[in-house]
């Protein structure tokens, strides 16, 4: 696709008046509650990010298909332990508390690992609650420990969590998970289920499928297992992939298959939801706004404490784009250096469509960002 070449956008989703209520607004963004902090950012002021997603190891007991961390040819994946390196927790708690003091209003244990490998995991989780911390979890589901004080650590210090599971089958999920945990996986939702409704924990439960050519045909049965689970949602997603495709990902295909998206949302009730990303499901992986500007506001922070604009930067230029390390020095001194906005100025420079991943965590945030900061002519004419 050259740069020339805006794909067309078909197959829109539903009509609003007709579409299920995506409740937890995932085709979406949620600055419209955070113009303070949007306001201070077009006044040219330096903001510390209003989120970040944040790993605490490096090593994860899944290979999926689709993983962006793959390819880029980071280790410990497969395995629990080979390659894999757990970030002290002392470093990781540090910069939780920094977090909250310089006015991040939420963390999500999204890294390039799995997180519920490092052996402080419920520890960490505590010292968030203690201090108050929006914190929420991404997680394969494969070591969720089912003891009851476990669960209820997670589920009381947890805003959310989601379990990413891209296949409602053992074979289907060996295929694209690369593993064959089919059946535990599902065993601890149904743990962290049951045990939210005992405790009436108000946690978010969900599931999460990113659509790949070889998953199609488990989209609607994926909806129909997250419903008959109990969980709070499932939301479908597609595949951030390299600009040049090297995962593969459908991009075109999708359109070919909006019949299957709407099906999967017929399935939601009142007490579930199923989420399509519709806007990534249907752009062709193309972004429509010039500059990233969304990593001002959403940061990343890989397992090792390397602190990113983004993850796509954890194994892409990374001496270009790295920050700090949180290991090394305090977070909130990182986010108050030179370095940190020096980087944070080099990202606007970089071609979005041709130098990021397709689709990428600030996708929704910069399409937001980059309206704003284009000042139409005759404003005032409402």
């Amino acid at each position: 696709m050259t740069d020339e070449a805006k794909p067309e956008l078909s197959a829109a989703p539903p009509a609003a008046e007709t579409a299920p209520r995506d409740r937890y607004n995932m085709d979406g963004h949620k600055l419209f509650w955070h113009l303070d902090r949007v306001v201070e950012w077009q006044q040219g002021r330096r903001i510390a990010p209003l989120h970040i997603d944040m790993g605490i190891t490096t090593g994860c007991n899944m290979a999926c298909t689709y993983c962006y961390g793959v390819i880029q040819g980071r280790s410990g994946y497969g395995t629990d332990k080979k390659g894999r390196f757990n970030m002290p927790k002392e470093a990781v708690m540090r910069t939780f508390s920094d977090a909250k003091t310089i006015g991040v209003r939420s963390i999500a244990l999204i890294g390039e690992g799995e997180n519920t490998l490092h052996p402080d995991f419920h520890e960490i989780l505590a010292h968030a609650r203690t201090i108050g911390l929006d914190i929420s979890l991404a997680t394969n589901g494969i070591r969720i420990d089912r003891e009851p004080d476990k669960l209820e650590n997670m589920l009381t210090a947890l805003k959310w969590l989601r379990v990413n599971i891209s296949a409602a089958s053992d074979e289907s999920f060996q295929k694209i998970h690369q593993v064959p945990q089919f059946e535990r996986v599902i065993g601890n939702v149904e743990a962290l289920v049951a045990a939210k409704r005992r405790g009436g924990f108000p946690c978010t439960i969900g599931l999460q499928m990113v659509v790949t050519k070889e998953n199609m045909g488990e989209i609607v049965p994926l909806a129909k297992l997250g419903r008959d689970l109990g969980v709070d949602y499932l939301v479908v997603k597609s595949c951030s992939d390299t600009y040049d495709g090297l995962l593969d990902g459908p991009r075109e295909e999708y359109k070919d298959i909006t019949g299957l998206f709407k099906e999967a949302e017929s399935y939601g009730t009142a007490d579930y939801t199923v989420s399509i990303k519709w806007h990534k499901l249907t752009n062709a992986g193309w972004k429509d706004y010039g500059t990233c500007f969304g990593t001002q506001f959403l940061l990343a922070i890989s397992g090792n404490g390397g602190v990113f604009p983004c993850g796509h930067w954890f194994d892409v230029r990374r001496d270009e784009f790295r920050m700090g390390n949180v290991i090394e020095q305090s977070f909130r001194d990182i986010v108050e250096s030179e370095r940190y906005w020096e980087v944070q100025k080099r990202v606007q420079t970089v071609n979005v469509n041709h130098d990021c991943e397709s689709n990428c965590r600030q996708h929704y945030i910069n399409r937001f960002l980059w309206q704003v900061n284009q000042t139409p002519t005759h404003m005032n004419f409402i």
